[in-house]
């Protein structure tokens, strides 16, 4: 159980999903906006996101498809 305050994170895929973009897409609005961070899961290195970043993200990706 995560402890109060502590910020959740979202990998890439599961961005992807909630987000409804591709991941070449996500990845390039992720530069763009500088967020997301690396985390290191066992041998493995990925890209996740608060809930707050997706949000961001999100807002951003709509108001560049109008």
């Amino acid at each position: 159980m995560e402890e109060p305050g502590t910020d959740r994170v979202v990998d890439e895929r599961r961005a992807v999903a909630l987000l409804g973009l591709p991941l070449p897409e996500l990845r390039w609005f992720s530069r763009l906006l500088g967020v997301g961070h690396t985390q290191e899961i066992g041998n493995a290195v990925q890209i996740v996101f608060t809930y707050e970043e997706l949000k961001r993200l999100s807002s951003e990706a709509a108001t560049s498809a109008k």
